[in-house]
């Protein structure tokens, strides 16, 4: 070879060679197991036309003028997915970028100051003061994720699962790319408010937001690589219970992550409680529970949940707040959100392996890696992180209401008097939810007890469930006297009497009703 051929071969090979001192993009969270599979990142921007939009509001109550007018309600919906190719990775900018960005046209706009200062305001409020400088902003806007902006997704269906956050998709992003990574379709939105982008945190908020999130479910399952067949919810704080209002009245959803807070309160089972379709029997899917020390919160708000297996693990070294981004970011802005109790990278980490195995399990129908997980000792590797752990099994929920129904038809009552002798064989107390007896009630009033004795077993289960309730005493005492058993039945009217000012279920207007009622019978 001559020299200037020699020299030509050099400089290819020198200059296919990477400087020692220039390292290899790797994302802020590489200390946790990726999958297999590339993440791929896109925004959907949606708007349901059904509704009204509302202005964008922080924490506080403010609201912002709206930079860009809608037909209907804004819910952009963020996705991370199994991707078949690698690309540049997105800085986290992207992300904190989208929380403020309701429509294409602002997302196209180059200014994210509004943004920076809704996310430097929300870490503020969590921390307690005004200690969050623009540098420690810097330092988080540049970190790399580990997430491609619109790659072409893996061409196979995916397993779903929905994560609604208030700062959507900036505070969950790093669990949401692990997941894909795994081979899930993560979807993200942020839940709003009837009036504001806030969610209110009562009854109607609840109620709205679960539309919120049937309307997004709507739009994803529309992705061709959705199998809209294993679909599950995960979320944070409230978000959760949001999540397990969908889960109530929609039974496409197979499984539920309550990832600390939420609905192991007694507050938001009370919220829960006070809307029309949430009813305990129809939570009928496994749960997993993470949860951390909080004076409210606790696995004893669940434990009426009788048909979900309920797994739980407690993390005494972790706060709510940490088990999203804030965990990771604690690495790189230490006290971001206060002083941590332990080791937040060791946490995060833990909670997101025991999620994947748990979403194996229920989704992917890999249920072994779980089960040994909660039938032995807490494993060496975990047992920094999680001090208690165990699982509550659920019991097999009664039928329907329309199976019910097709039952008492073909088999009159004694096959659902079996059927609730069953359930409290199995130890269930309340087989029936206190609805039931009333819709049943009615529907037999239509020609299908002339006599009156199918209406009196319904209210004597009525009142073996639920002796503390002055209407099914009254009911029950009203169909005693129809079947001439008037002895029994002046007890049951002298008991509702004596309940009435002990009944919490019933309103002011319900118990002078009721009080009437109950006077004008004795008469």
């Amino acid at each position: 070879m001559n020299s200037k051929l020699s020299l030509i071969v050099l400089l290819l090979v020198l200059g296919c060679q990477t400087p020692k001192d220039e390292k290899l993009e790797e994302p802020f969270s590489n200390f946790l197991e990726y999958g297999e599979h590339s993440v791929g990142f896109q925004t959907l921007f949606k708007s349901d036309l059904s509704r009204e939009n509302v202005p964008y509001s922080d924490w506080s109550g403010k609201l912002y003028p709206q930079n860009a007018q809608s037909e209907g309600r804004n819910l952009p919906i963020h996705i991370w997915y199994p991707a078949s190719e690698k690309s540049k990775l997105l800085p986290y900018r992207h992300f904190v970028n989208l929380i403020t960005k309701q429509t294409e046209e602002e997302f196209k706009k180059e200014s994210d100051s509004l943004a920076k200062r809704i996310f430097t305001y929300q870490v503020n409020q969590l921390k307690g003061d005004h200690s969050f400088t623009t540098d420690q902003l810097d330092t988080l806007l540049t970190l790399k994720t580990n997430t491609s902006l619109n790659t072409n997704p893996v061409h196979q269906k995916f397993p779903l699962v929905i994560f609604p956050n208030g700062t959507s998709p900036a505070i969950q992003s790093v669990m949401c790319e692990y997941l894909a990574s795994h081979g899930y379709i993560v979807a993200a939105l942020a839940l709003k408010g009837e009036f504001a982008h806030v969610v209110d945190i009562s009854t109607k908020g609840l109620e709205v937001a679960v539309d919120d999130l049937e309307f997004a479910l709507q739009q994803v399952l529309e992705l061709p690589n959705v199998d809209r067949t294993q679909i599950a919810l995960m979320a944070n704080a409230i978000q959760s219970s949001f999540c397990v209002g969908l889960a109530s009245r929609n039974k496409k959803i197979k499984a539920l992550i309550s990832l600390e807070g939420g609905f192991l309160t007694q507050f938001e089972q009370t919220i829960l409680n006070r809307t029309s379709f949430y009813e305990p029997q129809n939570i009928t899917i496994p749960i997993l529970a993470i949860y951390a020390p909080h004076p409210v919160v606790s696995p004893h708000h669940i434990s009426h949940l009788k048909h979900s297996d309920r797994y739980f693990a407690h993390f005494p070294e972790m706060s709510e707040f940490h088990f999203l981004n804030y965990g990771v970011f604690e690495e790189y802005v230490p006290n971001i959100i206060g002083k941590p109790k332990g080791n937040t990278k060791i946490g995060f980490k833990t909670a997101s392996e025991l999620s994947l195995l748990f979403l194996n399990a229920t989704l992917k129908g890999k249920p072994k890696m779980l089960n040994q997980f909660y039938s032995k000792k807490i494993q060496e590797n975990y047992e920094k992180a999680i001090d208690t752990l165990f699982k509550m099994d659920g019991i097999p929920p009664p039928p329907n209401m329309a199976v019910l129904k097709n039952l008492f038809i073909s088999n009159g009552i004694e096959v659902i008097d079996s059927i609730y002798q069953s359930q409290i064989f199995q130890g269930n107390s309340t087989p029936f939810p206190m609805s039931f007896y009333n819709d049943f009630k009615n529907w037999l009033a239509w020609k299908k007890d002339p006599e009156y004795t199918n209406r009196l077993r319904l209210y004597e289960m009525a009142v073996e469930s639920y002796p503390k309730s002055a209407l099914n005493n009254y009911r029950l005492a009203f169909y005693l006297s129809k079947n001439n058993l008037d002895k029994a039945s002046l007890e049951h009217y002298q008991k509702a009497r004596q309940l009435l000012d002990k009944d919490s279920t019933l309103n002011h207007l319900q118990k002078a009703d009721l009080t009437n009622a109950i006077v004008k019978a004795l008469e």
